[in-house]
């Protein structure tokens, strides 16, 4: 121990001792209170637990207290003020020996730490309103609770005024500039918002599609045009309440004009389907011409077919193609097998989108030359239409596929609907062109049940219509065994009917097919049948089928169906129920397989086959198959639709399937883990040859967009993934939102520059609004579950480059399309991100830079 603190402990001995010996001395306590540097009037100053008196109008208070030397004074301020909340102030002094006769003074600062507060309550006629967005001087401040209330605590504010506002979803926004006063409660009186939605839609194939296009007005006043998705929005800031007619001009549907009145309360969304008086295209693809002869080196045929019947299906206006690259693409990206989509079809599947019908082509050679079977499926999975034609060599395809495409427009069950009523004929929207239709053409006649918003639930069928003149696209009909009570209105639904003779009687042959190989034949369903080349039907699961026939007479049947030898005879029955037995011999093919890495689950159309290596094989039947080998871990599924053609599919030694790394997965789990440099490093790996390098280079340029802003590593890898051609011709439509998203980072990369290198940046801004374009034609196409947020990028990064592009430029015509790309920007602002915080911050700043742009035209 030192001297100077042996010193110090001996003063204090000496102190207590002095006052254990005296009953006390006397201090002049006088304390000092400050708010902010400025003197507090009426602070209640208490000692040691007991009130000393409070502070006068200059902040002082003077005590005397008579304390023994050495003791603790405990010393507390506390100051109670509207509109402050201030921190009690608290010391502890020492009583010290005073000099013989003088009384020391002890002053005391007590200056106040404290913070300012203010209250905004809103509320609707219906009470408080809580998760308001409150905004101060234009900033997010917090939002209100479940009282309605939300308290702002400050230090200082500006002097004069404040700008306030209030917003929450489903409520116009509350704007309001006040005095600054400590304490104050501000009322925000907030008003449900009139957002009145219209959906202008088609029922497609039993898919709701918007109609692009169509004027909408609203209480007298055009709100604007439907967009891509048929919707147009309006909003009303006045006093709600108010009935209001609504009409919707759509020409080329019926009803041409839909009106209806609305009462203008809260959100309100009006849906109404609409019948378009053109018959549109059937969206057809043709998936690929399969070989059904084991062995048998079609491929050459296989081609020529394929090609031969698109060149005629196509040439026909009622088809319309969809390329079989898009349609496989297609078909692999909703993760489906053609084998399940044609019995079970693609209304549930994201196929809908693309597709109305695919067509299946089988081709077997026999001793007579080339058989051809061609069948047409819906998206219910239903056959609709099959067709055999034959051809003695290959020369003779080209002439057997005009024979298909002719005898399918001869007998196709076209779609179409009644659009006009004169007297008593009607017009039908089906005529020569394109679809052939003749003079006493039936069709069967279908009224449909609509529901409230004109959606059509369901038809109901009410008699038949016969033809009696053909115009160029049109047909003029007459009712035909109308059932009684019922009546031909616009919008009713007609399909054609190609009957044969056999048809209008009441005899039927029951058929009965059966399939594998002797003895182990079971019912064989899918079989089409056909009886003197004209299709009559298709065995169901139980491999039995009802066909028309006439007693007594003659038929060449042919029954077919694909990985089964086709079987060709003559078919005669002499009474109506008379049943007749086939079998069809199965095409198997033998499948070996080998993987690497060994000991992958092999599925074959998701059937369990076994594990690699299958050297001896296992039996496939022939045809197009989904093929999958699955290893787990971190081994990506190998999946492929093969086809099986000869006795033996070989996928062993160099032909052997190698499985890939995911690295989706493994990049996916380190962004999880906020390894960042781990996910860069993933996606990285994937190479032009990895079947996910598109989507693994799109994750990259993201991230080095969003977390690195490293722009030209973003503008790279967006531009690696653009570059190659089924995804710049949108094959895989899902990469739109590519062009977004490279537009954007062209952008980013046009502000880093603005101030040092103006030239590159107004190049940059240029190569955003050209990638921007392309993405604002092909919004249809962006993502579901980011659709909103993608469209509002679109737009947002759109105007912002056009704007800034004009600051660097200063060219009028970039002036004029900031003007206008600002106004699109707000006139296709998503409804369901009104309300997100972030894209409101992004609308504010968009409004300002809207209001620059006015004022400098």
């Amino acid at each position: 121990m030192t001297k100077r603190t042996l010193s110090v402990v001996m003063l204090s001995v000496l102190i207590i001792l002095l006052a254990a010996c005296s009953g006390g001395e006397k201090m002049d306590l006088e304390v000092r209170a400050t708010l902010a540097g400025k003197p507090v009037a009426g602070a209640a100053v208490t000692v040691d637990g007991v009130a000393a008196g409070v502070t006068g109008a200059d902040g002082m208070l003077a005590v005397q207290l008579v304390k023994k030397p050495g003791a603790e004074v405990d010393v507390q301020v506390v100051k109670d003020m509207a509109g402050h909340r201030i921190r009690p102030w608290k010391s502890v002094l020492m009583m010290k020996l005073p000099k013989k006769g003088i009384v020391d003074k002890y002053p005391v600062d007590a200056a106040f730490e404290f913070t300012r507060f203010m209250t905004v309550a809103a509320a609707d006629k219906a009470g408080p309103v809580g998760e308001a967005v409150v905004k101060i001087g234009g900033s997010e401040a917090g939002k209100t609770g479940a009282n309605g209330e939300f308290v702002y605590e400050y230090q200082d504010l500006p002097k004069d005024v404040l700008e306030l506002s209030v917003a929450k979803s489903g409520y116009a926004p509350w704007k309001k500039t006040v005095p600054v006063e400590a304490g104050q409660r501000i009322e925000a009186l907030l008003v449900k918002r009139v957002l009145v939605t219209i959906e202008a839609l088609v029922d497609e194939y039993g898919q709701p599609v918007g109609i692009p296009g169509l004027a909408v007005t609203i209480d007298k006043r055009a709100v604007g045009r439907t967009d891509a998705k048929g919707s147009v929005s309006w909003h009303d800031e006045g006093e709600p309440g108010r009935k209001v007619p609504v009409v919707v001009l759509a020409p080329g549907y019926i009803p041409e004009q839909w009106k209806t009145t609305i009462t203008l309360e809260g959100e309100v969304v009006l849906q109404r389907y609409f019948t378009p008086t053109i018959a549109r295209p059937i969206r057809t693809g043709i998936y690929r011409f399969s070989g059904n002869t084991p062995n048998a080196d079609l491929k050459d045929v296989l081609d020529q077919t394929e090609d031969a019947l698109r060149q005629q299906l196509f040439a026909l206006g009622p088809f319309k193609e969809v390329p079989s690259a898009t349609l496989q693409a297609e078909l692999k990206a909703a993760k489906v097998s053609i084998e399940k989509i044609t019995l079970k079809g693609w209304r549930e599947t994201k196929l809908r989108k693309t597709v109305d019908m695919i067509v299946l082509g089988s081709v077997a050679r026999d001793d007579k030359g080339f058989l051809i079977e061609t069948k047409f499926v819906a998206s219910g999975g239903k056959v609709i239409h099959s067709q055999i034609a034959r051809a003695r060599s290959a020369k003779d395809i080209s002439a057997a596929a005009r024979e298909i495409a002719a005898e399918v427009l001869a007998k196709f069950p076209f779609e179409g609907t009644v659009v006009g009523i004169e007297g008593d004929r009607y017009r039908v929207n089906l005529g020569k062109a394109p679809y052939r239709i003749a003079k006493h053409t039936d069709f069967l006649l279908m009224t449909p049940r609509r529901e409230e918003t004109g959606r059509i639930a369901g038809y109901r069928e009410i008699g038949k219509l016969r033809v009696k003149k053909v115009d160029s696209g049109t047909s003029l009909a007459e009712a035909d065994d109308l059932k009684k009570g019922e009546k031909v209105s616009l919008g009713d639904r007609v399909v054609r009917q190609v009957l044969r003779e056999e048809d209008e009687g009441k005899h039927v042959a029951v058929l009965v097919t059966k399939g594998g190989v002797p003895p182990d034949l079971t019912a064989l369903g899918g079989v089409n049948i056909y009886l003197n080349d004209d299709w009559v039907g298709t065995t169901g699961p139980d491999g039995k089928a009802m066909v028309p026939v006439a007693p007594g007479r003659k038929y060449d049947i042919v029954l077919y169906r694909h990985g089964y030898q086709q079987v060709s005879d003559t078919l005669r029955i002499e009474k109506s129920g008379d049943v007749r037995e086939f079998s069809l011999a199965v095409n198997n093919a033998v499948f070996k397989v080998e993987s690497q890495p060994s000991g992958a689950e092999v599925f074959v159309d998701g059937d369990r086959i076994g594990r690699t290596p299958l050297i001896e094989g296992k039996p496939v039947t022939l045809g197009f198959h989904t093929v999958t080998v699955a290893a787990g871990g971190d081994y990506r599924d190998w999946e492929d639709v093969v086809e099986f053609a000869s006795k033996i599919e070989d996928r062993t030694g160099s032909r052997a399937v190698v499985l890939h790394k995911d690295y989706l997965k493994i990049g996916e789990r380190a962004e999880q883990n906020r390894d960042i440099d781990g996910a860069i490093a993933a996606y990285k790996s994937a190479g032009k040859d990895h079947p996910d390098y598109s989507l693994a280079h799109h994750r990259l340029a993201q991230i080095y967009l969003d977390d690195r802003a490293d722009y030209d590593g973003a503008i790279a890898e967006f531009e690696n993934v653009l570059t190659l051609p089924e995804n710049q011709q949108l094959v895989y439509k899902q990469y739109a939102v590519a062009f977004t998203n490279l537009g954007h980072a062209y952008y980013e990369k046009g502000s880093s520059l603005v101030q040092k290198e103006r030239e590159a940046a107004a190049q940059n801004f240029a190569k955003a609004i050209e990638n921007l374009k392309k993405a604002k034609q092909n919004t249809r196409f962006f993502p579901n579950d980011r659709y909103d947020e993608a469209v509002h990028d679109t737009y947002y990064y759109t105007a912002l480059s056009y704007h800034k592009l004009y600051l660097l430029t200063k060219k009028p015509a970039l002036l004029n399309e900031a003007n206008l790309a600002w106004r699109e920007y707000f006139d296709f602002f998503p409804r369901r991100l009104e309300g997100n915080s972030t894209f409101e911050q992004s609308r504010v700043a968009a409004q300002q830079y809207w209001d620059q742009v006015r004022s400098q035209q």
